[in-house]
C-alpha cells in the first residue's frame, strides 16, 4: 500500500479520502446537535451567551460520547480478557472527534459576531445555515460512488441537509 500512487481520486483530499477520514456518525449527529443547541439558545441574551452555551454543550456531549465509546468497547471482550482501559480510551477519542469537528464552523461565525465583525443576529443565523450547508456537503461526499446515479446522490445530499433544516424548524417553533 505504501507504493500506491496517490491520484486526485484516491489521495487524502479526494472525496474517498475525506469520506474515510472525516465522515462519521459522530460528525453528522454532532452537527445536528450543535445546530439544535444554537437553535434553542436565546439570541436575545446576546451572541456571547449563544457562543458559551454552544461550546459548553458540545464539550459535555463530546465527553459523554468518549465515555460511551469507552464503556461500549468493553462489550467486545469476554470475562476472561483483561480490561484495556487505555486502548478503549484511545479508540473512543479517535471515534468521537467528529463531535468536536461539528462545532468548528458555527463557533467561528459566532466568534465573528461576538467580536463585532458581524452583527450578532447575522452571526447566529449564519452559524445555523452553515451547518445545513455542511450537512449537504457531507451527504454529497458520503453518497459519491461509481455507479450511483446522480439523482440518488442528490437525494442523499438533500436528506442529509434536511437534518439541519429540522434544527432551524425547531428554532422557529421554540422562539
Amino acid at each position: 500500500q505504501g507504493d500506491a500512487v496517490k491520484t486526485p481520486r484516491t489521495g487524502p483530499w479526494s472525496e474517498a479520502g475525506i469520506r474515510r477520514r472525516f465522515i462519521s456518525p459522530e460528525l453528522v449527529s454532532g452537527i445536528v446537535l450543535v445546530s439544535v443547541v444554537i437553535a434553542v439558545a436565546n439570541p436575545g441574551g446576546g451572541i456571547g451567551d449563544v457562543f458559551a452555551i454552544t461550546i459548553l454543550s458540545t464539550l459535555v456531549f463530546w465527553a459523554t460520547e468518549v465515555f460511551a465509546h469507552t464503556v461500549a468497547a468493553q462489550r467486545r471482550r469476554s470475562n476472561e480478557e483483561p480490561v484495556q482501559l487505555m486502548v478503549s480510551l484511545q479508540f473512543a477519542l479517535k471515534e468521537s472527534r467528529g463531535f468536536l469537528y461539528a462545532a468548528v464552523l458555527p463557533t467561528i461565525f459566532l466568534l465573528l459576531g461576538l467580536f463585532g465583525a458581524h452583527d450578532g443576529e447575522f452571526a447566529y443565523w449564519i452559524a445555523l445555515w452553515v451547518q445545513v450547508v455542511l450537512l449537504g456537503v457531507i451527504g454529497w461526499i458520503a453518497f459519491g460512488a461509481q455507479g450511483l446515479r446522480w439523482y440518488w446522490r442528490l437525494c442523499g445530499t438533500l436528506a442529509t441537509a434536511a437534518l439541519g433544516l429540522l434544527a432551524i424548524g425547531l428554532k422557529v417553533f421554540v422562539h
